[in-house]
């Protein structure tokens, strides 16, 4: 046993949490107090009954073997129920851990529970740990190899096959030292984890919140993913609260910084009872809570099929919900769509236990593996390629999806999916080479990740489409975005195609002039008749500014017949030369780009967020209220505006738009 407590460097400590597992009344608290010297069940109802409720938490501190401070290291324990009434919070104390200890009571043997709780260390992945058989005072010891070949069978088809098995006594202490010694092989057996450029964000998973007189709120758990100090701004996930860390420990040590996979308690600036077991502290807007998912399942009966109507017990990280599952092919164990009634916070990769509509037995498990489910084709071939892309490690998912998605991959949803940090994505994703291109999107912080052979694809589809356009319509200046859509046929998203617009504007490949794109070296050839009337109204809309006169009020200023004179305003416009913005209204270009920096500035001097109204921009440009309506439909039309009830707000910058 350890009674030591002395102060744990900031940095450079190591840490391993392991879970016990066992049927309930075979131990395992009674083993843990004997490795720690803490008796993990605190509730008075626990210590009444001799039975855990909720799990429990103990450390072992390995003694120094070479006097290094900068080498302590740490095991943690998190005591689990053994009942099967409790079952929930034994899920919910195996969410985090390196490791599992088994234990087994040498007088009944391997038990329900026993395979149970095993079943779930599998489902969880879990490859580290060892078992005790407790009891061995009880019987003799042919009675213990019995059961130590018992425990063999069992674990050899598990993740945990080949652990070792160690006979100990609680009530006089025959084989603990043994445990302690291996304890400390333990430490030398935990792999480092994959290394990447991109880094992940913090995410703490809490399982635990009490309050300390004169401290305040301390929640307890593990970090899933990132690093973590005392300056780290985090989110309270339940209640969107931004979190400020008065202090870190580890067991009874003041810390300064967690790694991924340590669990510590937490003093932070939160009200304890806003606090749930399974809540997470985040980076802040770097989570998405979502109700539907599409996640790999391992079913205990390969045979099984869900029922698409029938409500399943789904336990993630340390929470608890009732879901549909949904086969999206048919092979039993691949991919599924999980549906739930109430939000749950998950990210790639996170395990989860699912249990029988009764929660009497655990039936399988799996993997989370996208939060982003597709409204249409979601169990088409395309779909479940790409999930199999996304069943890979940061790096290679990336490149996968990339080379498989014609739409393009989508990097806000990536980092958000994979809990991932932003800046370090984009960098990494800045170094692939010429393969890729990087395409900023509208509305979004990160770009979209276009491979080459769909880049080059639709540029060509683009550039052919202006050129045989120009051909045909010499006397029109270009063609309009949605034009350009449906010309190319272009079945992706709207919000691609204008990030492809864009680069080939950046290249100086095609020119934006209003709202018509057209090939650099292209002029609009206007027949005589046009450009006669072009000199005629030109002066006439330059001087009438921002207020054009109506097509009648042009008949009488130039002299043309309505008919005719309708005719031309269409060929014009359809050129480029003039743009109408209503039926009777036609302005110059430069005219509407004025407009549009005055509705750029005016948005800009606006009091909040919520935009301006149609009153507004009538009294700061001193334009008719019926006009001023025109003018911003036209902009909602063309994209830069958008309107929300009584007010306008920019969609976007008018370069986007309007062009440079």
């Amino acid at each position: 046993m350890s009674t030591r407590t002395a102060e744990t460097p900031a940095h450079n400590h190591q840490s391993l949490v392991i879970a016990t597992a066992g049927h309930v009344d075979h131990g395992k608290t009674a083993l843990v107090q004997q490795i720690t010297g803490t008796n993990t069940d605190t509730l008075a109802e626990e210590q009444t009954r001799g039975l855990t409720i909720n799990p429990g938490f103990a450390y072992y501190h390995l003694p120094d073997t070479d006097k290094d401070p900068t080498k302590a290291r740490i095991l943690g324990i998190v005591d689990v129920p053994g009942h099967t009434d409790f079952i929930n919070n034994m899920l919910a104390g195996t969410a985090s851990v390196d490791g599992a200890l088994l234990v087994v009571a040498a007088d009944d043997g391997i038990m329900p529970q026993t395979r149970e709780h095993l079943a779930i260390l599998d489902i969880l992945g879990l490859n580290l740990g060892f078992c005790v058989i407790t009891k061995i005072d009880r019987v003799d010891e042919a009675r213990t190899n019995k059961v130590t070949s018992d425990i063999q069978q069992l674990l050899a088809s598990t993740s945990l096959s080949g652990i070792p098995i160690f006979p100990v006594s609680n009530a006089s202490g025959a084989g603990i030292s043994e445990v302690n010694s291996y304890i400390g092989e333990m430490f030398a057996e935990i792999t480092s984890p994959s290394v990447s450029s991109i880094k992940a964000n913090p995410r703490f998973l809490i399982d635990r919140a009490f309050t300390i007189k004169g401290s305040g709120t301390v929640v307890t758990g593990a970090l899933r993913a990132g690093t973590l100090d005392l300056t780290t701004p985090l989110q309270h996930s339940a209640s969107g609260e931004d979190i400020r860390i008065k202090g870190m420990r580890l067991d009874k040590s003041t810390i300064q910084s967690l790694k991924a996979g340590e669990r510590a308690a937490l003093n932070v600036n939160l009200p304890h009872d806003g606090v749930r077991r399974g809540d997470w502290l985040v980076s802040p807007g770097q989570f998405n809570a979502s109700n539907r998912m599409d996640v790999q399942i391992k079913f205990n009966n390969t045979a099984f099929v869900p029922n698409t109507n029938t409500e399943y017990h789904f336990h993630i990280g340390a929470s608890h919900h009732v879901v549909n599952i949904r086969p999206l092919c048919e092979d039993p164990n691949a991919f599924f769509q999980i549906r739930s009634k109430d939000l749950i916070i998950a990210s790639h990769g996170d395990r989860f236990v699912v249990r029988d509509p009764a929660a009497q037995s655990t039936i399988g498990g799996g993997k989370v593996i996208d939060l982003f489910v597709p409204r249409r084709g979601r169990a088409s071939e395309a779909r479940l390629t790409e999930l199999s892309a996304m069943d890979n490690s940061h790096d290679s998912a990336l490149l996968e999806l990339a080379d498989i998605l014609s739409g393009g991959l989508s990097l806000e949803e990536f980092a958000l999916n994979r809990n991932l940090d932003k800046n370090s994505l984009l960098v990494h994703c800045k170094n692939l080479g010429n393969q890729y291109h990087l395409l900023p999107v509208t509305g979004f912080e990160l770009p979209v990740l276009l491979h080459e052979k769909f880049h080059a694809l639709y540029s060509k589809q683009i550039l052919q489409t202006l050129q045989s356009f120009h051909e045909q319509t010499p006397s029109q200046q270009g063609m309009s975005e949605p034009a350009l859509s449906k010309a190319i046929n272009f079945e992706r998203s709207h919000l691609l195609l204008q990030a492809l617009l864009s680069d080939l504007q950046t290249n100086n490949s095609i020119v934006k002039s209003g709202t018509l794109f057209h090939l650099p070296d292209h002029k609009a050839r206007l027949s005589p008749e046009e450009e006669k009337f072009l000199q005629k109204v030109r002066p006439i809309l330059l001087r009438a500014g921002k207020i054009p006169p109506r097509t009648r009020e042009l008949v009488d200023l130039i002299g043309i017949p309505l008919v005719p004179l309708e005719r031309i305003l269409r060929q014009t416009t359809k050129a480029g030369s003039l743009i109408q913005i209503a039926d009777n209204r036609h302005y110059l270009p430069e005219t509407i780009v004025e407009l549009a920096l005055f509705t750029e500035k005016l948005a800009e001097q606006a009091d909040d967020e919520e935009g301006f109204s149609v009153i507004q921009f009538r009294d700061a440009s001193g334009i008719g209220r019926n006009l001023c309506i025109e003018i911003l439909e036209y902009f909602d039309r063309i994209g830069y505006t958008r309107r929300e009830g009584n007010t306008r707000i920019l969609r976007t910058s008018m370069e986007n738009v309007f062009g440079g």
